[in-house]
């Protein structure tokens, strides 16, 4: 006997997709905050002559798109009851038999962008280092550093503070990939703003014009970095990669329920920052139909409860 559990969609697509469009919502803000604080960066770096500064605006303008990629992504995830999926037209019939699968792929894009916005700061850390070390290499002459620049570095810095403590509140609360993407982000580049600060001041104290170039190379290696591990990980997701060590402890907490007799299959994956768990389990043979339903409820809450998964979808077998 073979029995799987037909989960109630409807009530895992609603409060997701309300989900998607408040974090959207939310992100506006960032695309704000960012663009006022790429434009006062760029004309204190070309008032104040610094190159730090300079590369502390280029990363607020990856800010920039990064942000309007996940808003994007998001924008795509959270659209329901649509006859296309990104432009390609869906068979109404499909629609109607592939209705849960199909919004589980709009919410993926959410994960596309993401590696988008990835690659697009891994590429602006590239432009910033090859700019810094040609400035070393043709030794071309450094201008003093003036105030201007250390004051629109420590405004960034406030600002993003404030910024970062936003998008980590309702990233919290809405637990949501892009915000916390987002807050992530955004305290890096809090840091990374508060670094300039210190850099302009060790300048200008220390007259040392050479130090302010170093480290706009440190910070294009920085955010080479950041866009490297952004794309990793979504990429990861993509190809439905996920933790061998977290599934090993879904399957010894399932295995661990006196009804079950074995684990015969199990595997998780990601859809956008939802986990979706499929599950082949092994009963005693003489469990009834009502006994069966409750374990798999008692399954899904447990996985919910304990570990966040959003779907468990559960095969039962007692031909094992």
């Amino acid at each position: 006997m073979s029995i799987q559990r037909l989960p109630d969609w409807h009530q895992i697509e609603q409060p997701v997709v309300i989900s998607l469009k408040t974090a959207r919502h939310h992100l506006w803000g960032n695309v704000a905050v960012y663009l006022g604080l790429f434009i006062i960066e760029l004309l204190g770096a070309r008032w104040g002559h610094s190159q730090a500064l300079r590369a502390d605006a280029v990363n607020n303008l990856s800010g920039i798109f990064s942000t309007g990629l996940l808003m994007t992504g998001l924008f795509i995830a959270s659209r329901t009851h649509d006859d296309d999926l990104f432009g390609a037209p869906i068979a109404p019939a499909e629609q109607q038999q592939l209705g849960p699968r199909i919004q589980q792929s709009r919410f993926r894009f959410e994960t596309i962008f993401n590696l988008l916005a990835g690659t697009i700061m891994a590429a602006i850390g590239i432009d910033i280092i090859i700019k810094g070390v040609m400035t070393f290499a043709t030794r071309t002459l450094f201008k003093s550093l003036s105030s201007i620049a250390g004051w629109a570095a420590g405004f960034s810095f406030v600002v993003l503070l404030v910024l970062w403590a936003f998008n980590h509140y309702w990233s919290r609360k809405l637990n949501n990939a892009a915000l916390i993407a987002a807050s992530r982000d955004t305290f890096t580049d809090a840091l990374t703003s508060l670094t300039t600060v210190l850099t302009i001041l060790v300048t200008v104290k220390l007259h040392l014009q050479w130090f302010d170039n170093l480290i706009s190379i440190g910070l294009g290696l920085y955010i080479l970095n950041t866009g490297t591990k952004i794309f990793r990980e979504s990429s990861l997701n993509l190809v439905d990669y996920f933790d061998p060590y977290l599934e090993d402890r879904y399957q010894r907490r399932i295995a661990d329920l006196t009804s079950v007799r074995k684990v015969i299959f199990l595997k998780a994956h990601y859809d956008s920052n939802l986990i979706m768990l499929r599950a082949t389990i092994g009963v005693p043979p003489q469990m009834t139909a009502i006994e069966i339903t409750r374990l798999i409820e008692t399954i899904n809450q447990i996985m919910w409860q304990e570990f966040g998964v959003m779907e468990t979808d559960v095969m039962i077998t007692t031909n094992y």
